[in-house]
């Protein structure tokens, strides 16, 4: 039988100690050969396109710091599948590194030990010198991490028995040598790393070990239990395809269990009663199903023993596992039942509860995959929203994945981004964090969010992007790819989305470089378009932006007192307007240069190139054309010059993508 709960408290005001998940690296684990990542407190967005190797992350943290088991190493946690291209011949690693912060004065603030009080770990040093602790952490060699498992070995094991190494056991047992709150008094990085490998007689073998120390130029100290985890930093996992039976697992072990049994006691009058009922009423409902087969010649137990039938356990004190959760939101029925937004938020709202009112933990960690799931825009809002609340003040982290632009334009809040692609078969990442006003002011036009998920992008000035779009569909009919063996195919109408283009409007020429810079950061390929007057106003600032060659300077402001000398400071917006040849010639040719840096400048502005002009100005004339397209089914070479634009794709499409096209 479920107990139906209702879970109401205040919050505690507690000074939190705040840790975070900080770098993540990952070997040989399902798509990943190499992955180094950094993170931060608050939000880390995990974005890139499907089957980039987002989940791979996630599951990694959840190998280390998910809701360990006391059968983890008897579980089925790693198989042959989640060798990186099947290759059991290479081992699989995972390092999760873990800060601790100082508080406003500069101090460490206390850990909470109490709940792992009754155990201890062991920590190894040698005797004569410390070779095996002057581990370099910042690349990972197979040297470096043979050290770091020495002991997990039957060798290092037998040095340890023969007094060659020395366990120093720590933690709250009589043979402890120091207690834990000394031990990480002064304590501010904190790791775990995992190994798994098969033997050359084919056993999977899996090691975890605990390693910790007080500055980043220390060596780390070696140690063996990861019964701390938890206590360093508590965290929830939540995957894509969610279950609450699975994320809300009553056990003595997981967070939910704590949280229940927490709010439950065993010894409730009003339970003792209700059970009392219960069990006197069983006994009538199962009274007829008793005698029959106590009457049956099959012997259903042992011989000269009997079943009884209970709708509860006689035992009280796992009581809090029978917790069933309703949700009311208009018709009450279990949560199981209810849609994947309320699950989600029930999820997010129950682990924020118990960290704050049970564990009273300021260092959790909430990983979820793809919170956007069978949402709806503002659903995906609701959630966004608390997920900054379980933030909090900072001292909270989460971790997501996703492909919502929801969950990445949140310019309240500083934000790690990290994009994940595919390089080959294997996964690779770069970080960027928005942490400050400029960077942010990218993320306010949540429509170019989708930059974040592309493998190349085009940067516009304005509404070209639309002409753009349709070029490209025109062009894509009428050009043909030729393959590595020679044979051909049409490029296609919709090749912008089957090679993952993006073409972004950034609201103007003082904007092209924000989005370009953060591109760049990001590693994903991208051209720069714009309008003939972005040589006389914008483009300084775009290479002074970027950081450009001194010789790119030098070239745009010799074009530009030419033009000045002989026209004036007057407002000229196409190469048309030149009169003088030489001069053309010239501006010609930088242009041409530019486009070795991936930047292409039409020879006008929008308006120059349509030959069937539009009543509307501006983006209403480009919306007033784009309709003409659809109700006509004219293409846009019906109503705009497209030589540039088809010049300008056909670079994209050579040099950005590196397609060979006739």
């Amino acid at each position: 039988m479920g107990t139906y709960i209702c879970i109401s408290a205040n919050n505690v005001n507690i000074s939190y100690t705040s840790m975070f998940l900080s770098r993540l690296l990952i070997q040989n684990f399902r798509s990943i050969e190499n992955l180094d990542i950094k993170l931060q407190k608050g939000r880390n967005v995990i974005v890139g396109r499907n089957n980039a190797g987002k989940s791979n992350i996630v599951k990694a943290i959840d190998l280390l710091l998910g809701e360990y088991s006391p059968t983890y190493n008897r579980s089925e946690n790693i198989t042959e599948s989640d060798f990186f291209c099947g290759d059991k011949s290479k081992r699989i690693f995972i390092w999760c590194e873990i800060t601790r912060e100082t508080n406003e004065l500069g101090q460490l603030e206390n850990i909470d030990f109490s709940e792992v009080k009754n155990t201890a770990f062991y920590n190894v040093s040698k005797k004569d010198t410390s070779e095996l602790a002057n581990v370099n952490t910042n690349t990972f060699t197979e040297s470096t991490i043979n050290k770091l498992f020495y002991f997990c070995s039957e060798e290092g094991q037998t040095k340890i028995d023969n007094n060659e190494f020395k366990k120093r056991w720590i933690g709250g047992k009589s043979y402890c040598k120091g207690t834990y709150e000394s031990e990480f008094l002064n304590s501010q990085f904190f790791a775990i790393a995992f190994i798994g490998f098969y033997s050359e007689e084919g056993k999977l073998n899996r090691e975890l070990v605990f390693l910790y120390k007080e500055k980043k130029e220390d060596n780390w100290i070696l140690a063996f239990n990861c019964s701390l985890r938890t206590t360093l930093i508590q965290s929830a996992i939540i995957p894509a395809f969610r279950d609450p039976k699975d994320q809300l697992r009553i056990t003595s072990y997981s967070w939910y269990g704590k949280l229940l049994k927490a709010y439950i006691s065993p010894n409730n009058s009003q339970l003792e009663s209700a059970f009392e009922i219960v069990k006197n009423a069983s006994k009538n409902v199962f009274q007829n199903l008793e005698s029959q087969i106590v009457n049956k010649s099959i012997d259903v137990a042992f011989p000269n023993t009997s079943i009884s039938f209970l709708l509860n356990p006689d035992s009280k004190q796992d009581v809090y596992k029978n917790a069933l959760i309703y949700v009311n939101d208009g018709f009450s029925s279990e949560l199981k039942d209810k849609g994947a937004g309320i699950q989600s938020a029930v999820l997010i709202g129950l682990f924020d509860f118990y960290i704050r009112n049970v564990a009273h933990s300021g260092n959790s960690l909430l990983a979820i995959e793809e919170p956007e799931l069978y949402l709806h825009p503002h659903g995906r809002r609701v959630i966004s929203d608390r997920l900054n609340s379980f933030i909090g003040d900072g001292s909270n982290q989460v971790i997501l994945t996703t492909h919502s632009p929801e969950f990445i334009t949140s310019v309240y809040d500083n934000q790690n981004i990290i994009s994940v692609k595919k390089a080959g078969v294997s996964t690779v990442g770069t970080n960027i964090y928005f942490n400050d006003s400029k960077k942010k002011q990218i993320l306010v036009k949540k429509q170019n969010a989708e930059m974040f998920f592309a493998d190349a992008v085009i940067l516009t000035e304005g509404a070209e992007k639309y002409f753009i779009e349709e070029a490209a569909k025109e062009i894509g009919s009428n050009t043909t790819i030729v393959n590595t063996d020679g044979s051909e195919i049409i490029l296609g109408r919709n090749w912008l989305n089957n090679y993952n283009v993006s073409i972004i409007n950034t609201g103007g020429k003082g904007e092209l470089y924000k989005y370009k810079a953060i591109l760049d950061e990001l590693g994903i390929a991208n051209i720069t378009t714009s309008d003939f007057d972005f040589l006389r106003d914008g483009l300084n600032e775009f290479f002074k932006n970027l950081q450009f060659n001194q010789t790119y300077h030098n070239s745009l402001n010799a074009i530009k007192s030419k033009i000045i000398s002989i026209y004036g400071s007057g407002k000229y917006k196409s190469i048309s307007q030149l009169a003088n040849d030489p001069l053309i010639e010239e501006v010609k040719k930088f242009i041409l240069e530019l486009r070795a840096a991936n930047i292409f400048i039409f020879s006008g502005e929008l308006e120059d190139f349509y030959t069937v002009a539009p009543f509307s100005k501006k983006e209403a004339g480009v919306i007033e054309t784009i309709g003409k397209i659809i109700s006509t089914g004219n293409p846009l070479s019906s109503y705009l010059n497209i030589e540039e634009y088809t010049e300008m794709l056909s670079m994209f499409l050579k040099k950005i993508l590196k397609i060979n096209i006739k």
